[in-house]
């Protein structure tokens, strides 16, 4: 039988409440950032040994580039199919063309105008890194649509695993071995082909999106692109504001200081991406789906920030205090410049991991447009704190300003995201309030144990029994304080052991 191409896509039926899916959608992208995480963390401890600050910031200051192609290549393509209540075969198909066909006409661009771009970002003008990391690009393009397929349906232990090969042996694995064979920087970008590669065949192998065009297929385009627009608007002030710290410094202080700040930046952009990440994976198509109930909406938004701090503001805690032991044990004492930028970011780890929650909420109700220019507000802000740091106290005032510059966006954004209900800005609020006792414990805690343990002079059991105090503090809070707290455990309790959560 001919299969209908304008048949609504299949989508998966709510069977649970909305904390139910949300809640096991964000522990297999948990689980999945958590992977990727560990194996960052083995691959950084290998190639802080293998490469040189300069050589890490010049592999940086391509991917600026490349990133930001990328956002103008995929217009929002992904996040329009999730956002589209109806979705048929020859949406799927439309959108998969466009994606493919504007991939590979920016790559040529980006080959092409190499020489030129090169200069933007502090590289030297026949620097190969950008015609290299061009070939990732059109690997975007693909990747894009079996994306927003996969999300739609709430798939994301399939895609846990496409990303842990992508980030394991095709990423770090291919990193490693090519730096161990002296290719220095080419090492990197060879690396994020490869895992752009395994990632594109394994997202295709799973949505195997259509790809059968009919002359409709502008018409099908233009509604998703009306969304995808704003929403890449959206995305691109985002970009700039991620990463007009890097370009600061870059054009200010150099590559190598460049590589420095990247080093410190990473390490605090792992725990915001494994929890701040995986709970945008899994709320934006939730919420979409009950994009017009204001109280699901504010019981999701609360309850999901609620268990965001749980988890962050510990390993926040844990970072300021043994940043010299992470930095000595992770990268090496010749590293030890990172120090401080990293204690900075610590400082602001839950706002910026937060305000992830709100770009999720903002996508789920199609307010694109409105949320675009506080993302460009964001931008603004970044490059004026983090030029002043920059004149004034080099690579650790970039990070302060950065910091200035995150916790005011995180302001902006919940502000924002209460027009939703009536009441959720109060509701946040009350929330952060319940998690202060648990901070206060495991900043004692580790601090106590710290002091104990650091004239011992080994900075790997400083590690370990500060993260053993943290995590007793930490569990005796939420002993004590149980029935504070007894959402965000039984939430906790359905993931291991089947029980039904509270409903939101």
């Amino acid at each position: 039988m001919t299969e209908d191409p304008t048949r609504p896509l299949p989508t998966v039926a709510p069977r649970r409440n909305l904390t139910a899916r949300t809640a096991r959608g964000f522990a297999w992208a948990f689980t999945g950032s958590v992977g990727q995480a560990v194996l960052q963390i083995l691959a950084t401890i290998v190639l802080a040994r293998l490469l040189t600050p300069e050589e890490f910031g010049s592999v940086a200051a391509a991917l600026l580039v490349v990133g930001l192609t990328q956002l103008v290549t995929q217009l929002g393509v992904a996040a329009a199919l999730v956002h589209r209540r109806e979705l048929t075969d020859r949406d799927v198909a439309a959108a998969f063309w466009f994606s493919m066909a504007l991939s590979v006409v920016m790559a040529v661009l980006l080959a092409t105008l190499a020489p030129v771009l090169n200069g933007l970002v502090g590289l030297p003008a026949d620097a190969t890194l950008l015609p290299l990391l061009s070939l990732a690009l059109v690997l975007a393009g693909a990747i894009a649509v079996p994306t927003g397929l996969l999300q739609r349906e709430l798939r994301f232990r399939p895609m846990a695993t496409v990303d842990l090969l992508a980030a394991g042996p095709a990423l770090i694995g291919v990193s490693v071995v090519l730096a161990l064979t002296g290719l220095g920087p080419a090492a990197l970008a060879w690396a994020e082909v490869a895992a752009a590669a395994v990632k594109a065949v394994g997202y295709l192998a799973l949505a195997r999106p259509s790809v059968r065009l009919d002359r409709t297929a502008w018409s099908r385009l233009r509604p998703m692109l009306n969304f995808g627009s704003g929403y890449s608007l959206t995305q691109l002030g985002n970009w700039f504001a991620l990463n007009a710290d890097n370009l600061v410094v870059a054009n200010v202080l150099g590559t190598a200081p460049l590589g420095v700040y990247t080093r410190a930046y990473n390490l605090l952009n792992e725990p915001a991406n494994v929890i701040g990440g995986a709970a945008d994976k899994a709320l934006f198509p939730a919420m979409a789906r009950v994009r017009d109930d204001g109280e699901r909406l504010r019981a999701a938004y609360v309850r999901t920030s609620s268990l965001v701090t749980l988890a962050t503001a510990p390993a926040a805690v844990l970072l300021f205090v043994l940043a010299p032991e992470v930095v000595h044990v992770l990268l090496g004492a010749q590293w030890g410049a990172v120090v401080l930028p990293v204690q900075v970011f610590a400082l602001v780890l839950l706002p910026r991991t937060s305000y992830k929650i709100s770009t999720s909420l903002t996508r789920a109700t199609g307010a694109v447009y409105r949320a675009a220019w506080r993302q460009w507000l964001y931008a603004v802000e970044v490059v004026v704190f983090t030029l002043v740091g920059a004149r004034f106290w080099g690579v650790n005032g970039v990070a302060v300003g950065a910091s200035v510059a995150i916790v005011l966006h995180f302001l902006v954004m919940l502000h924002f995201s209460a027009r939703v209900s009536p009441g959720l800005m109060g509701a946040v609020l009350r929330m952060y309030l319940k998690h202060v006792p648990a901070v206060v414990a495991v900043a004692l805690a580790v601090w106590g144990a710290a002091a104990v343990v650091r004239p011992v002079g080994s900075d790997l059991l400083t590690l370990v029994v500060g993260g053993v105090a943290a995590a007793v503090a930490a569990g005796a809070v939420l002993a004590l304080l149980r029935r504070r707290f007894a959402a965000e455990l039984a939430v906790v309790l359905s993931l291991r052991g089947g029980r039904k959560p509270v409903a939101a």
